[in-house]
């Protein structure tokens, strides 16, 4: 079948693939309406978050075929982008955020369990899904990724396991995540290549065409020239620009572009937001079926907390070691100088009064439902924000409280040299049960004896399950969840603060 036949078949059928699935999936209009079709005849199906690149023999071959296996991959590359997919860290392990992602995109079309992407791979995917569902409350690209990078070490295992959801190329995303880190390191922008024109017009030839050798009126000879326009040139040196006999290259280098990168994510969060929102109007009609579908959509558009601004809540006023230049009066200053020569009146102050952070409790969960390696990464993301100066004091009183069931490890921090000695000889202890009771107990015999003058407050990392206080300590309190889906879970006290770090802690920055 020639190119130019199937071509315009082929969009043809992405179109009424596209149409089937709007009839059922009316909340997704926004995102469906984003990607631009890019027919590149001999490659691969893939996405770089602006454009839909398919093989038109391909596509329409399966459509002829399966029309629900068209539909199926168009609504999987969909999902890849309001899930922001597309956008993974240059560190991450390709390969298993390759099959997480896949993973999560098939799981949510098989819990839609829409007729028009029903097909024969259906029955190959139940027994992965299932582990899943009974591995993890929440099954994101993030939580299957953890997943993939623990249980399964197997390159080849996770290959096989990836085998009957591989739909479309990834090697786009991460092209463009290598490019884009590069880029930031060497503080290189990249530039936009020039858009496509599919109908470039003919090039004007001959006298009179061209706009040279045009017979000027007779009221412009009286006319006053300009210092340009007597720098003339003659009709033969004149070259007309010879427009390109076929603009399919250049469309085809526009394909995984680097540049907005930040853009094309904010898009596509907003796209993500807005279909939520138009989920929720649908929720009656869909009812659980399109839970865990509102669940990623929720993980996509929460504004991600940062640890340190997190912690600055529970920030005291205090004196710190500095020149305050905000108190510096130049005036007094300068009048000085003028008047006495080097003898200015005033000098700045040496200290400021800011809100930072001093006495403080960072209670560690570590039963036997915490991973040993989450525990440790959230113990590394600690150390980052205590060994930041701007946020704790040089000389602080920070204690980090290993507890299971009771408190197995205690450890002061009374300064950097401190922190650095304790991350150097880290030992999880516990793995037992979870009581949250004791380390309360043990805070307030530590108010108690005066071990904590100024105390800030206690951050509590847990997985949730276990006992929580009866009552409300006098010191504010906040427990730290490594996911939604923990966090949801957990029966936190009102008079605690919850919060859901997300996977910063577990992925690579």
């Amino acid at each position: 079948m020639a190119d130019e036949a199937v071509e315009p078949l082929a969009r043809q059928a992405l179109d009424l693939a596209k149409n089937t699935l709007l009839v059922n999936l009316r909340f997704m209009n926004a995102a469906f309406a984003r990607l631009r079709p890019l027919p590149a005849p001999g490659t691969a199906l893939a996405c770089d978050g602006t454009f839909l690149r398919y093989d038109p023999l391909t596509l329409a071959r399966a459509y002829a075929t399966d029309a629900a296996s068209v539909a199926r991959a168009y609504l999987h590359v969909v999902l890849h982008n309001v899930f922001l997919h597309l956008y993974p860290s240059e560190r991450v392990d390709e390969l298993r955020w390759d099959a997480a992602c896949d993973l999560v995109a098939e799981h949510v079309i098989a819990e839609l369990d829409l007729t028009v992407t029903r097909t024969a791979r259906d029955g190959a995917q139940r027994p992965a899904l299932a582990l899943l569902d009974a591995a993890l409350p929440l099954v994101t690209a993030e939580t299957v990724y953890r997943y993939l990078r623990e249980e399964m070490p197997d390159d080849a295992e996770v290959a096989r396991l990836r085998e009957p959801f591989y739909v479309d190329d990834h090697a786009p995303w991460h092209r463009m995540a290598a490019i884009a880190a590069e880029q930031a390191r060497t503080g290189e922008s990249a530039r936009r290549p020039e858009e496509p024109h599919a109908q470039a017009p003919a090039p004007a030839v001959g006298p009179g065409n061209d706009g040279t050798d045009i017979d000027l009126p007779p009221e412009a000879d009286g006319a006053q020239r300009s210092h340009a326009s007597k720098r003339g040139m003659a009709p033969d040196d004149i070259a007309q620009k010879q427009a390109p006999q076929n603009a399919a290259p250049t469309a085809g280098k526009r394909f995984a572009d680097t540049v907005n990168l930040d853009r094309s994510r904010e898009q596509w969060k907003n796209a993500a937001l807005e279909t939520g929102i138009q989920l929720d109007s649908y929720v009656q009609l869909w009812g659980t079926k399109g839970a865990n579908l509102a669940m990623n959509l929720k993980a996509v558009t929460r504004e991600k907390q940062d640890y340190r601004a997190f912690l600055r809540k529970f920030a005291r006023i205090g004196e710190h070691i500095r020149v305050n230049d905000d108190e510096f009066d130049y005036v007094y200053y300068c009048y000085g100088l003028a008047r006495y020569g080097n003898l200015p009146l005033i000098e700045p102050l040496e200290y400021a009064e800011e809100k930072r952070v001093r006495d403080f409790v960072i209670a560690i969960d570590t039963s036997a439902s915490t991973k040993d390696g989450l525990v440790r990464r959230f113990i590394e993301k600690t150390y980052a924000v205590l060994a930041d100066e701007t946020s704790f004091f040089a000389d602080m009183n920070v204690l980090i409280v290993q507890c299971d069931a009771a408190v197995t490890h205690v450890a002061r921090i009374a300064n950097l040299g401190d922190l650095d000695d304790y991350m150097e000889n880290v030992e999880i202890v516990g793995l037992g049960g979870t009581d949250f009771r004791p380390v309360f107990a043990f805070v307030d015999d530590a108010l108690d004896r005066g071990d904590l003058r100024n105390l800030g407050g206690l951050v509590y990392f847990t997985d949730g399950f276990g006992t929580y206080p009866a009552r409300k300590p006098d010191y504010d309190t906040a427990f730290v969840f490594v996911d939604d889906a923990s966090a949801a879970a957990a029966a936190v006290p009102t008079w605690a603060m919850k919060i859901a770090l997300g996977e910063t802690i577990t992925l690579e920055d």
